[in-house]
């Protein structure tokens, strides 16, 4: 592909109005900081198991405490939903570098926890209540765009904290150098307060509907399908991601360094090339087969990497795990926010993330009692049947692609019900 191409592909299907770059430009730098302070738990595993003393069974207890906490995060969609969606994005985007700051001095294996599991409950609301701004904010036929964007950003973030993560090689507690790092992403704040508006879609003084109106009545025919899809995909990417450099330093002998080096070489393309394709395919041809579609290559390319030990099948099996989750966040995300409606949208987002970390949660319960029996890798195999399993959950949705969101009373797919 030539340059030029590539310029076409990545820019906008339609032209973006200076109100949608802007946002596209502050919530590409949020989903940065994200990216970068939301990730170093995960990045520092190898290192934090040894200080305090956790097995892989440990680092299960731990990630699955960080995610039940972090289910606390509904609070801000349902606050986004009363009252706005401004406030509590710059909220969430607060807490998680202050909560990472607050970790650099965690004396035991309580305070680690806790002050990660405050940074995980701002960075699970950020990523609800910026992919809802986003929808609110860009039109229908550049939706799936935006949304690839947005996860761009928030791979290079992660990217930046990978390769930051050699610093945690130079002494047994330098891992925490990494925390205190990452809050500089707090600097992004004030250009967030002085520019973030609200959302064009949001009118306050709007009857909102009960906080578990998407379970129940007309819309729990779209919000259960899309929970169980959350639930799988996260139920198999989270043991499968935080798992991979403990498994790559602590069995496979590999040091800390080219393990990073070759998560990011491998990782990079994977990630640019999915969004690429996820997004455009999500605009073009539809979420739904861009979703299953990238759920069977994710499937893929995450056994490769736990059944095999070359080096270059590590590599191989890191970039089809990483194109895959990569294609489908932004169909998913931008299908999720056109099922429903403007006056619950955020605190439908925020129920399937939930649902997203109780499959996460799921995974690491799993791992926590199966894997000492089974292994690591057939652990990881299970799960990856049960998102293969979850794509019948497609089959029950509309498709969205195209949906107005925010120049119709009740927008939504054809045929979707009221609340």
């Amino acid at each position: 592909m030539s340059s030029s191409s590539l310029l076409r592909h990545l820019a906008p299907p339609v032209p973006l109005g200076w109100r949608e770059i802007k946002i596209l430009i502050l919530l590409g730098l949020v989903a940065f900081s994200q990216g970068w302070a939301g990730n170093v738990l995960t990045h520092t595993l190898a290192f934090t198991r040894v200080t305090y003393g956790l097995s892989d069974a440990g680092i299960a207890d731990v990630q699955a405490i960080v995610r039940t906490v972090a289910l606390l995060a509904l609070a801000f969609s349902w606050w986004s939903d009363h009252r706005g969606r401004r406030g509590p994005l710059l909220l969430a985007f607060s807490v998680m570098p202050v909560a990472n700051l607050l970790t650099v001095f965690a004396d035991s294996l309580a305070a680690f926890a806790a002050w990660q599991s405050i940074t995980r409950i701002g960075t699970v609301a950020l990523g609800a209540l910026a992919l809802v701004v986003l929808a609110e904010e860009i039109e229908p036929k550049a939706r799936g765009y935006a949304a690839a964007v947005f996860a761009l950003f928030l791979s290079m973030g992660t990217g930046w904290g990978l390769l930051l993560s050699s610093i945690a090689e130079r002494g047994d507690e330098a891992w925490r150098w990494l925390f205190g790092l990452s809050s500089v992403s707090l600097l992004v704040f004030p250009l967030l307060a002085l520019h973030l508006k609200e959302s064009r879609a949001f009118r306050r003084g709007t009857p909102r509907p009960p906080l578990a109106a998407v379970l129940r009545r007309g819309l729990a025919r779209y919000f259960w399908p899309m929970a169980l899809l959350s639930f799988a995909v996260s139920s198999f990417t989270g043991p499968g991601a935080n798992f991979i450099l403990p498994r790559m330093v602590n069995d496979l002998g590999w040091e800390q360094g080219p393990a990073s080096l070759l998560l990011v070489i491998t990782s990079t393309p994977a990630v640019l090339l999915g969004l690429l394709v996820g997004g455009r395919a999500a605009d073009l041809i539809g979420r739904k087969p861009t979703e299953l579609v990238a759920m069977v290559v994710g499937v893929a390319g995450g056994l490769a990497f736990y059944w095999f030990e070359s080096g270059w099948i590590l590599g191989a099996g890191i970039f089809g795990s990483v194109l895959g989750a990569s294609a489908f966040s932004p169909a998913y995300s931008a299908q999720r926010a056109e099922l429903f409606p403007t006056e619950v949208r955020a605190t439908a987002g925020a129920w399937t993330v939930n649902a997203s970390i109780a499959g996460g949660l799921f995974g690491f319960l799993a791992g926590r009692f199966v894997i000492d029996a089974w292994g690591l890798s057939a652990t990881i195999s299970v799960l990856g049947g049960l998102v293969l399993t979850s794509t019948l959950m497609l089959t029950l949705l509309p498709e969205t692609r195209g949906s107005d969101i925010i120049g119709t009373d009740h927008p939504g797919p054809p045929g979707a019900m009221p609340v």
